[in-house]
């Protein structure tokens, strides 16, 4: 009996030692569950097996401030830094289509190129298209801003085993983090144009002086037409401008600078004046198609063409400050594209005619066919 009590009591041991194991191991997978989903990043990540189409906006994006612009549109330099790039590097010119267009224009001025910001703003990187350069670049990015990209894995990549010598790949990333030395207020939701209860912040009459002295006006017409600029304490500036003048975002920023230098009045922000900015949070996703497929030549005089173009910015503003990642990326080729042709269906299933041709090249029967009964 004794041997019999012994066993039951190990039995019973070993089973409730499988069940706290079972418990810690269920605890431990829920909890890291938990925190992978705190931790996951607010960014959304873009995977090459998502319809593009699904992942576009109504906001455009254009690749220069040269370009015209409609109601909803984003500029950032990244995409004008991979140009740059292909076009000093392989072209060695201007970049010339057979039908020029203005996006290719501006573009082929480099209005914007590497000098025009602080080299802690980007990262840039070209070579021939290969996964040794794709790794190259995932580990440049994640050691200078501890980033991941959200567009590599959209391009159509070879394989580790393929040899690549006509394919070049251009990348770069535009990434900056700012913040508000001291934050604004938080104000009650509002209405923007005609959109209700949307997120704003800024200065009213609860709000510190200190806070006030972050906000520089550069000109007040009325309370339609104004511009401020608010400084953060990386000396970046966010500039605001109320009822933008121009039709591309270089004749808007050279009209504030003109309104700006021929305004009298206070620069100072009041201890009365009034600032309300909405929350921002842009995440967008632009294929230049305009620029794809189009051939040109190269400085060596063969011919290639842009096979992928992509582009992305998300940007954040708020009252603690905001932040930019902008990536673009550019496939080159050399040769011609292939046009891909749609399938022919050669079906005589109406009205046709038919020949009989000797060896001679002349035709020796004829028939018209439009009634198929009275010839079967």
């Amino acid at each position: 009996m004794a041997d019999k009590g012994t066993n039951k009591n190990v039995i019973i041991g070993l089973v409730t030692i499988v069940i706290i194991l079972t418990i810690i191991l269920v605890v431990s997978l829920i909890q890291e569950k938990i925190e992978t989903n705190h931790t996951a990043p607010t960014t959304p990540t873009y995977n090459s097996q998502i319809n593009l189409k699904d992942m576009l906006t109504d906001i455009n994006i254009v690749p220069t401030m040269q370009d015209t612009i409609s109601e909803n549109t984003a500029w950032c330099g990244a995409f004008q830094l991979v140009w740059n790039d292909m076009q000093n590097n392989l072209v060695d010119g201007d970049v010339e289509f057979e039908e020029q267009n203005q996006m290719l224009t501006n573009l082929n001025k480099q209005s914007f190129t590497e000098n025009s910001i602080p080299e802690e703003y980007y990262y840039k990187k070209w070579g021939l298209m290969n996964l040794q350069l794709k790794t190259e670049i995932e580990r440049g990015i994640r050691n200078k801003f501890n980033e991941t990209s959200d567009i590599l894995n959209l391009f159509s990549w070879p394989s580790a085993e393929e040899i690549v010598k006509d394919k070049y790949f251009f990348y770069s990333i535009l990434r900056r983090n700012f913040g508000f030395e001291n934050e604004f207020s938080v104000l009650e939701n509002n209405n923007f144009g005609n959109t209700e209860n949307v997120e704003f912040f800024g200065i009213n009459e609860e709000t510190d002086e200190i806070v006030r002295e972050q906000v520089e006006v550069l000109y007040y017409t009325d309370k339609e037409n104004f511009a401020v600029v608010l400084h953060t304490k990386q000396n970046d500036q966010v500039m605001l401008v109320r009822n933008p003048d121009g039709d591309t975002f270089e004749d808007i920023y050279a009209n504030v600078d003109k309104n700006y230098k021929k305004y009298k009045g206070s620069k100072s922000f009041g201890e009365k004046d009034t600032l309300s900015v909405p929350n921002l949070n842009i995440d967008i996703l632009k294929e230049y198609t305009e620029l794809e497929n189009n051939p040109f030549k190269l400085k060596d005089e063969e011919t290639a063409f842009i096979e992928q173009a992509f582009q992305t910015i998300q940007l954040t503003l708020n009252n603690k400050g905001g932040s930019i990642k902008s990536e673009a990326g550019m496939a080159v080729t050399k040769g011609i594209k292939e046009k891909n042709s749609k399938p022919r269906e050669f079906n005589f299933n109406d009205k046709f005619t038919i020949f009989l041709i000797s060896e001679t090249n002349e035709p020796y029967f004829a028939a018209n066919i439009e009634n198929i009964e009275l010839f079967k």
